[in-house]
């Protein structure tokens, strides 16, 4: 509201400025005009924050090639969500010293605004009813002139309240000429009806007093008011000079209120004298025409300073390349898929003579590999470990990871065995993949096509038994239990790793497909509204307390929700006894995908937290992500590394890397000795995320190990571009100015969402997986905020994305972009923090 606030206050001032350039340009002198001209200009002024936008001008720019495409591999949206970042139970967490509390200047300057405003309506308002009580309690004088004419104690001098004059009861006492300039001045008043238009100016500034133009505008208003009026008294005495005396004899003795006119303040009076004398003749009052003729000039400025430009991009044209069939291509790596339970995969490939390894629902690392033969794979909470010579040997791995030791089995590998043709009707059917996605498999003639819930259908490859592949990179290979029925697939893709999804009739299938309808419904309107749900401020505060006893609400989660609490209700309980108690909780949006966003202050530090509540009133899913507390953190110059050592931190937060390098780099967290401990490789325009705590330093490093900075996470830190431009500069200054062709390729992407074909070959794979995933819902977000009309540029992030506010028919939402080299490396919509 704020910022609408300002920018309306912002396009009143240069309107009024416009206003006054053409009024002197064309040396305008008469004040009726001037009145004309400024009382159109406060009108706008008060309609800005609801007509700006909404004059558009498009311009249509020339069309790009671009691919188009009609098929989407289906993407689990759950496995994009932000996980639980935990930290291992047996973290050390340091005693914290008090930090003052930080503070939220966006909620400090919303609520200065709304007690200066609130200060100023009220004023206006006791004004409006003291005055109107006056007026009922005088006594009427009739045969004076054509207008409400009454007599007040109240009053020291003349004053004019709406349509009525008040005056006092010395006015009987004047003579003949000072009471004829008393009832002409106020009566022009009413006649011109100034009370109404001082009225709403005053309102004006009430709403926009944080501008001089408004302060500005009544005071100009009030002045010309009293020229044209003063000139109708001089006109019907006919003496300027006994009326200079009139004035000076009655703004002695008046002190009028808020809400009158007076018709000489002390304030105002000799400036008007001094006019009255010089003025070689009294302006001449002009016809409705010449005032219409002056609105009507007024009026293109008006719509141009309240409007926006907004460039359209015509169809794209598919290039020549892109309209040939793409042919089929096999899945080549070599892997072995390993379950860990219902629905988690653990996945090791092999690349000659490297290995990889990847859980699901997240990334895809190098595993490195100790001398006495133990692998490890850094996941996000904590690091796994196994003795990679049982990975050749067994169909079974131990597992270790956060001090227990898990078994996983090997449940499918590729490439797949050979086999004869076999019946295809015996995939077919459905596959809970997610709580609220199904995977749909049916006959497509001679093959098999595969559909996620929300997304498009896509042709599958064979590749051996029970194995089939989508474009060569992603897989289903269909698992079958004792009886050798098809009772699973596991469905690897290469963002999100691989999970099981078992099967399930046709009636749960059809409750989960009319649950996400249900949720693709609302969430637009839910979005464009920013409106918490119900009841979801509430639960998460319960939420939080049943983590940190221990002792959380199962019944009011849903069963996926509970299952995950359940299994690392430990990490949580030391995640929340790090941060400390709840200080304050504040509502900060809708996201995209209906999620309430909350931002919480602990005692040790700060927290975001996203709720999607179920129809039922439990909680469907939540995500949450340790902010750290006050402390900025910072980079560290390689030549300390021998003297830098990991410690115990004060507060958990969550650090995200983007490597904008070109080239692999490795991350390693430096542990009290000041040895390495590897955490992973990550590829050039992927991002990498973990859970640390405050200061505790992470060494960033080339693919061949040299250090190329030290990380300290940290408010300042929390969101880091690993850039070779910047390696080791401490504090890199944010750029002030969008990146080229920034704008271009955010029209371009929102124009491929609307339409339902995103222009995956311009993305990074990252990007690609994110749109692909939450295309239905974005798609809908954009069907019911209507047309785009213009693209503004806000700002930019700490990630280096620019940051955008769209403006559409029916209402605006907050866009970020990263790109480079014509490629979208980062994207997301709505409220981000």
């Amino acid at each position: 509201m704020i910022a609408a606030l300002a920018e309306a206050a912002l396009r009143s001032f240069a309107l009024g400025g416009v206003v006054w350039i053409g009024l002197c340009l064309f040396r305008v002198r008469n004040p009726h005009l001037h009145m004309t001209a400024w009382m159109v200009v406060l009108l706008a002024s008060l309609a800005m924050p609801f007509v700006m936008h909404w004059p558009t001008l498009t311009i249509d720019r020339l069309p790009l090639s671009v691919p188009v495409s009609d098929e989407t591999w289906p993407v689990d949206l759950a496995m994009l969500d932000r996980p639980f970042l935990p930290i291992a139970p047996d973290a050390a967490i340091a005693p914290t010293a008090k930090h003052g509390f930080s503070i939220d200047w966006w909620t400090v300057v919303t609520t200065a605004y709304a007690c200066v405003a609130g200060l100023l309506l009220m004023r206006l308002a006791i004004g409006l009813c003291l005055t109107w009580r006056l007026v009922r309690a005088a006594k009427p004088v009739r045969g004076m002139i054509g207008a409400d004419v009454r007599v007040s104690r109240d009053v020291g001098g003349p004053v004019t309240f709406g349509s009525t004059i008040l005056v006092p009861p010395q006015f009987f006492g004047w003579d003949a000429k000072k009471r004829l300039a008393v009832l002409a001045h106020e009566g022009a008043h009413v006649a011109n009806g100034d009370f109404y238009v001082l009225l709403l100016a005053s309102l004006n500034r009430v709403v926009f007093w944080f501008s001089p133009f408004s302060w500005w505008q009544l005071a100009r208003l009030a002045e010309l008011a009293e020229i044209i009026s003063d000139a109708r008294a001089i006109e019907m005495i006919d003496d300027r000079l006994s009326y200079a005396e009139i004035l000076l004899d009655v703004a002695a003795s008046v002190k009028p209120r808020p809400m009158e006119l007076a018709m000489a303040r002390v304030s105002t009076v000799r400036a008007r004298v001094e006019r009255i004398i010089a003025a070689a003749a009294m302006p001449v009052a002009v016809g409705w025409r010449k005032r219409l003729w002056i609105a009507a000039a007024i009026v293109p400025v008006v719509i141009v300073s309240s409007g926006m430009i907004a460039y359209r991009t015509p169809d794209p044209v598919p290039s020549g390349s892109d309209i040939a069939q793409v042919p089929a291509e096999h899945y080549h790596p070599f892997v072995n898929f390993y379950a860990m339970g219902p629905a988690s995969v653990f996945a090791i490939f092999r690349e000659g003579d490297d290995l990889y390894g990847q859980l699901t629902g997240q990334r895809r690392l190098r595993l490195t590999v100790a001398g006495d033969g133990t692998a490890s794979y850094a996941a996000s909470f904590g690091e796994i470990t196994f003795p990679v010579d049982m990975e050749r040997r067994s169909s079974e791995l131990t597992l270790h990871m956060n001090g227990r030791d898990v078994r996983a089995i090997r449940v499918a590998e590729m490439p797949a065995p050979a086999t004869d043709a076999v019946s295809l009707d015996q995939y077919v059917g459905w596959y809970r993949i997610a709580p609220n996605r199904v995977l749909t498999i049916r006959r497509d003639g001679g093959g098999l096509q595969v559909q996620q819930t929300g997304q498009g259908r896509s042709p599958v490859l064979a590749e051996g038994r029970d194995a089939f592949s989508v474009h060569g990179d992603h897989l289903l290979i269909f698992l079958r239990d004792e009886q050798a029925s098809v009772s699973r697939v596991l469905v690897q893709n290469a963002a999100s790793g691989a999970r099981l999804a078992p099967r399930i009739d046709a009636a749960q299938a059809q409750a989960i497909e009319a649950d996400f309808a249900r949720r693709l419904a609302e969430v637009p309107d839910r979005f464009r509204e920013q409106v918490p749900a119900a009841g979801s401020k509430e639960m998460i505060l319960k939420g939080i307390e049943d983590l940190r006893h221990g002792t959380p609400s199962y019944d009011r989660m849903s069963a996926p929700l509970a299952a995950n609490i359940h299994r690392r209700l430990d990490e949580l309980r030391a995640t929340f006894t790090a941060l400390g108690a709840v200080e304050s909780i504040f509502f900060r949006g809708v996201g995209p995908g209906g999620y309430d966003i909350y931002g919480a202050k602990f005692e040790n530090g700060t927290a975001e937290f996203r709720l999607l509540l179920e129809p039922d009133g439990k909680a469907g899913d939540v995500t949450f992500r340790p902010d750290g507390n006050d402390e900025l953190g910072g980079i560290v110059s390689c030549s300390e590394e021998a003297s830098v050592r990991g410690h115990a931190g004060t507060s958990p937060i969550r650090i995200m890397l983007y490597n904008e390098t070109e080239d692999d780099i490795q991350v390693f967290k430096l542990d009290a000795n000041g040895a390495r401990k590897a955490q992973g490789v990550v590829r050039p325009d992927m991002t990498w995320v973990t859970l640390t705590t405050v200061n505790d330093p992470w060494v960033i490093a080339d693919k061949s190990g040299k250090c190329m900075e030290i990380l300290m996470p940290g408010r300042r830190t929390r969101f880091y571009n690993v850039e070779a431009a910047n390696i080791g500069a401490r504090h890199v200054a944010r750029r002030a100015v969008p990146i080229a062709d920034g704008e271009a390729m955010l029209r371009q992407y929102l124009e491929g969402i609307g339409k339902g074909q995103p222009d995956y070959d311009h993305m990074t794979s990252e990007v690609a997986n994110v749109t692909r995933a939450q295309l239905p819902f974005d798609q809908a977000i954009l069907a019911r905020l209507g047309a785009l009309r213009a693209v503004s540029f806000r700002g930019v992030t700490a990630l280096d994305s620019d940051i955008y506010l769209a403006q559409f028919a029916n209402g605006s939402a907050e866009w970020r972009i990263g790109v480079r080299n014509g490629t979208t490396t980062r994207i997301a919509l709505g409220p981000n923090f």
